[in-house]
């Protein structure tokens, strides 16, 4: 096979120097020279080419992606459409505010994964923020329309929203990994919805560990990304970053990317962090934040000399809140803290998102250099105070032209001259369809005449919100259009959702 191949490059030579238009025996002579020039770029064949490494590692993404799949979800989000902003419509029929209740949402979409066989799911909060209805699709094809949002955390950037079983029905939890023991050169897989593609995965190692971006924006932000170079993009935030078990070791959360597009460098929040918080959201609502009143910073080469540290390593203590758990401990500034309960501290960073996956009221042994020498300072944790978020309440039903997907406006006569239109016909026009609603997936288009609605008869605006008002998610509605693309008489069904 190989040598198959060599041949082939060969005779491409060839047929370049060919057509060059040498002469017989100078063509032949080149030849020649263009044979021994390819062969000593490509080396000696091998007899026997080992495929049985590459055929391994090809097995095991295939079994890590079996593993997490039955458990990765595609989450699609509706909001709220913001009613001042109106819709930048390029004829004049539409250049006018359109009521709030008659605009279609907004679409988003991202990933997720069932964290317990409750139906619980950890994704982004900046997935769901905002959202009116949460949709989740699994990989079998099963869709479950009204998703709760249980809680979120900007600060962690973490969401937790629950599906309710239907008869018989169990979901599979993603077997969680050790974020704390990946270490950077790793392989791991990044598992999604990116580009609203569908379920898609994507292979890489562990580029860094640790990252701070200052993305969240929050003074009380936790960030300590996993910095991976496989492939995420939009959609993807939320869904898991998996091991070669297929265990999930981070949550996939932001790209480092001038275009906004998959550029080489993604982010996932440790799964030690999102787990916590997860379980803080299911438990109390929202997410308890402990602390010991310290404000630090990382050591620098000249702190290291001055403070007489082994290595250029931990948290040096610049400020202690007089009325903290580190001022009642003990704790003065220019204390270098250099482990918790015997976890080495690296960074800054690693210290506050260390005590951040730790409980309130908890008791925590600090490993602390003074003066040059190591002590050990028993801290028992306090709690930031924030405010709690409220329980977000049901969201109101929707109006039938946001079920629907789309807006529609009058059938005036400056619209019938603009779509060059018969003047007799009877209906109403489809100002804006929404992208990723049901309307735009049936092929319905900005500019179509609404003439039936479940072949009743539609005359007005009125009408169609009359006949689409008990609608509901799941029911199939039949529209008979005239079509602004062909000017035919057509009809389009769908499901609402």
């Amino acid at each position: 096979m190989e040598r198959m191949t060599i041949a082939v490059r060969q005779s491409a030579v060839v047929s370049i120097i060919l057509l060059a238009g040498c002469g017989r025996g100078d063509a032949l002579a080149q030849d020649r020279q263009a044979e021994a020039q390819v062969r000593e770029q490509l080396g000696d064949v091998p007899a026997v080419v080992d495929t049985t490494t590459a055929m391994s590692l090809s097995r095991t993404f295939r079994a890590a992606a079996a593993r997490a799949l039955p458990s990765v979800v595609t989450i699609q989000v509706t909001a709220r459409p913001q009613a001042a902003s109106g819709f930048p419509l390029p004829f004049p029929f539409g250049n006018r505010n359109v009521p709030e209740d008659q605009l279609p949402p907004q679409i988003g979409m991202g990933s997720g994964f069932v964290y317990n066989d409750d139906g619980y799911i950890i994704t982004n909060n900046h997935v769901v923020e905002n959202a009116t209805q949460v949709q989740v699709r699994f990989v079998d094809g099963r869709i479950y329309d009204n998703a709760e949002v249980v809680g979120s955390d900007a600060n962690t950037d973490v969401a937790v929203i629950r599906i309710q079983p239907r008869d018989g029905e169990s979901f599979t939890p993603l077997a969680l990994g050790n974020s704390d023991r990946t270490q950077v050169g790793d392989w791991v897989i990044a598992l999604g919805n990116p580009l609203s593609l569908g379920f898609t995965v994507t292979a890489g190692i562990v580029s860094a560990k640790g990252r701070s971006l200052g993305i969240i924006g929050d003074s009380l932000a936790l960030e300590s990304f996993i910095q991976t170079d496989a492939a995420i993009n939009r959609g993807n935030s939320g869904g898991p970053l998996v091991d070669l078990f297929g265990r999930v070791v981070g949550v996939n959360t932001a790209i480092a990317s001038p275009t906004g597009l998959y550029a080489g460098n993604g982010f996932a929040i440790p799964i030690a962090l999102a787990a916590k918080a997860a379980d803080d959201i299911i438990e109390y609502g929202y997410v308890r934040r402990p602390r010991i009143g310290v404000v630090v910073t990382p050591v620098t080469e000249a702190q290291a000399e001055l403070y007489r540290l082994d290595r250029i390593a931990g948290a040096v203590v610049s400020e202690v809140d007089p009325a903290g758990p580190a001022a009642e401990a003990g704790l003065r500034p220019e204390d270098v803290i250099v482990a918790v309960d015997g976890e080495p501290i690296e960074t800054s960073a690693d210290l506050t998102t260390g005590l951040a996956r730790r409980q309130v009221g908890q008791e925590v042994t600090l490993a602390v250099v003074r003066d040059g020498r190591r002590i050990q300072v028993p801290v028992t944790l306090g709690e930031f105070e924030i405010e709690r978020p409220e329980r977000r309440a049901a969201a109101d039903r929707p109006s039938a032209e946001a079920l629907l997907g789309l807006s529609v406006v009058p059938l005036t006569p400056q619209v019938v001259r603009e779509l060059g239109i018969e003047r007799d016909l009877e209906g109403v026009v489809v100002g804006q369809v929404n992208p990723n609603g049901p309307a735009a997936a049936a092929g319905l288009q900005r500019g179509d005449v609404i003439l039936e609605f479940n072949r009743e008869r539609v005359r007005s605006v009125d009408d169609l919100q009359r006949l689409a008002r008990d609608v509901e998610r799941g029911d199939i509605v039949v529209l008979r259009i005239r079509s602004v693309a062909t000017g035919n008489t057509a009809v389009r069904s769908f499901r609402v959702r």
